[in-house]
């Protein structure tokens, strides 16, 4: 893996810089990495005191984690398979009760890396279009000369980092456990790799990237493809980590009690408010991806693909002329075509959640956000090449002016008037930050249900008291399944979701009766109660004789009288 492969490599954004600029911004560093990863495990853990839980997928997560820790693994009745957060939470299991607070903090760092690493890579691509208006020593210059070369790499990286950091979904995801941002985070630095010429490294940020996301595979694939034949020394690293990824997606399942494909046929079974079910999924998959970050960031990234292509096929047209009106250095050329991939990739991938989304996959919101960070380093770099060649227009004017100052203080005058621009621009699209306020009370709501949870299960003689209640039927709101499993030391699909219901409420024949324990709540806090009233009252018509328990969030019926014809209910589908 720490083979250089043989080639030129993209080294440097520009000449050697003294001071931190040149020790952050320079040429991929592990050390910097390191440093990324501990300060979003510190920041992980200090977002911790306020309210926290993991949301639905992060919880069967948990629970496979420990079940194969104790060596058995039940998939069934679950989300989806997805191996890169299983791996984490197994070794997290060896914490016991902290496995939850330790994945929830590693799932936060992830989206502090993938910010940070954004902005540094948008800024090192950047410094290349200023790469010679750069003084020779940065600490020894100007203030102007400082602000001019440094000026729009700045504005990118600041446009780069907050466009991703407060788009919708990242902030919520991350803070609920999704894994999405750590997928992210490795694929910036694979790209980073890529371009210091350490393809390997590259490959193997792919490799642990396509384990949290299947569609990953498209592009990492083609890329392994091309490093075998680029670097044939590297095609025993290639086929093995090919192997193990089809090993860690598929074999699990078949392990857990499924087929190879559970993880597809569940990924079909789509919720009832999915894209998969409208009319034109493809469309309205299109139309949510387009919601995920501001106007003016995906409209410059559009720009500056078209302008970026055609660029390109003009200076091919040119080259062999003696005067091009155009001249790009090396170093341009480089900064241009790492920014149009950048922007190709980060469409290409909402294009390709919106096909899978027209097979009949899911197709939910937070499986687009992958590709944000490389549209948002496209767009950052578009209105700070726009800087820059806003900085060229005096040339024409006043063409003495060629000293080094002068240089510097155009290039800070185009920065401010490009700041300004994306401060002022209209949106058009309404707001698409994340709502700050909504978010935390939703927080506050979903956290506030585990405790509920964790109290009920206490009062009651812990998860055997409630395992001995009757015949041990347990029922909960369907997306705090998981939850109660996993607190109660139980399989997924041992706990029962609210069964399928009449139009008036009435629950459907069932093999059992009625469930002995229900925790009845609202998965959001403007949702429906679930089980609902209508049901519940069915079951004490037919003979069941609740106790409620009232909590702040949850009401908790309990029944442990026998039943008749009493066994396991199955669990809705």
């Amino acid at each position: 893996m720490t083979v250089p492969s043989p080639g030129p490599a993209l080294r440097g954004a520009a000449p050697a810089d003294d001071g931190v600029v040149g020790g952050l911004l320079g040429a991929g560093n592990w050390t910097v990495y390191g440093v990324m990863i501990v300060i979003g495990l510190v920041v992980g853990a200090i977002t911790m005191i306020v309210p926290w839980t993991p949301s639905y997928d992060p919880w069967n997560w948990l629970v496979w984690g420990r079940e194969i820790l104790h060596g058995s693994l039940h998939t069934q009745g679950g989300a989806s398979w997805k191996p890169l957060p299983v791996l984490f939470t197994t070794v997290l299991a060896l914490f016991g009760k902290a496995q939850p607070f330790i994945w929830v903090v590693i799932s936060r760092a992830g989206f502090v890396v993938m910010v940070l690493m954004t902005g540094k890579l948008t800024a090192r691509v950047t410094l290349w279009l200023t790469a010679e208006q750069r003084p020779p020593r940065f600490r020894g210059a100007r203030w102007i000369e400082r602000v001019g070369a440094g000026g729009p790499a700045t504005l990118a990286a600041l446009i780069a980092m907050l466009t991703v950091a407060l788009g919708s979904g990242w902030i919520s995801d991350a803070a609920l456990g999704y894994s999405e941002a750590l997928a992210a985070a490795f694929l910036v630095i694979g790209l980073e790799r890529h371009i210091d010429g350490r393809y390997r490294q590259a490959f193997v940020c792919g490799f642990v990237a396509a384990l949290d996301r299947p569609e990953i595979w498209a592009f990492w694939g083609p890329y392994g493809l091309w490093l075998m034949w680029k670097d044939p020394g590297s095609r025993a690293l290639v086929v093995s980590l090919a192997v193990l990824c089809l090993v860690l997606w598929f074999v699990p399942q078949k392990w857990g009690g499924g087929s190879f494909f559970s993880g597809v046929t569940r990924a079909t079974h789509v919720r009832p408010n999915s894209n998969a079910l409208k009319s034109c999924p493809f469309c309205s998959e299109i139309t949510a991806a387009w919601t995920l970050s501001i106007f003016r960031v995906k409209i410059a990234a559009a720009v500056l693909i078209l302008g970026g292509l055609g660029l390109a096929l003009y200076l091919r047209r040119t080259r062999s002329r003696p005067e091009p009106r155009i001249r790009l250095t090396p170093l341009q050329r480089r900064a241009l075509g790492v920014a149009v991939i950048s922007g190709l990739f980060g469409y290409a991938w909402w294009a390709l959640i919106a096909l899978e989304t027209q097979a009949g996959f899911s197709g939910n919101s937070r499986y687009l956000t992958v590709g944000l960070p490389f549209l948002n380093l496209a767009g950052g770099f578009c209105f700070a090449a726009c800087a820059v060649v806003l900085a060229t227009l005096p040339q024409r004017w006043v063409p003495a002016e060629r000293e080094r100052l002068g240089v510097a203080a155009r290039l800070a005058l185009g920065t401010a008037v490009l700041t300004a621009f994306f401060a002022l621009f209209p949106n058009w699209v309404g707001s698409n930050y994340i709502n700050l306020p909504a978010f935390h009370r939703s927080l506050v709501y979903q956290a506030t249900l585990r405790q509920n949870v964790r109290y009920l299960i206490r009062i009651h003689g812990g998860p055997k008291g409630l395992q001995n209640c009757g015949a041990g039927h347990i029922m909960v709101e369907g997306f705090q399944v998981p939850m109660l499993a996993y607190y109660m030391g139980e399989r997924i699909d041992e706990i029962e979701a609210p069964p399928e219901t009449t139009s008036t409420g009435i629950s459907l024949p069932r093999n059992a009766p009625w469930p002995n324990v229900i925790l009845q709540d609202r998965d959001t806090g403007s949702a429906a109660l679930l089980p609902l009233w209508q049901t519940i009252n069915g079951w004490e018509r037919q003979g069941a004789h609740y106790r409620i328990i009232t909590t702040k969030e949850i009401r908790f019926f309990e029944d442990c009288a026998p039943q008749p014809n009493d066994q396991k209910a199955p669990t809705a589908s």
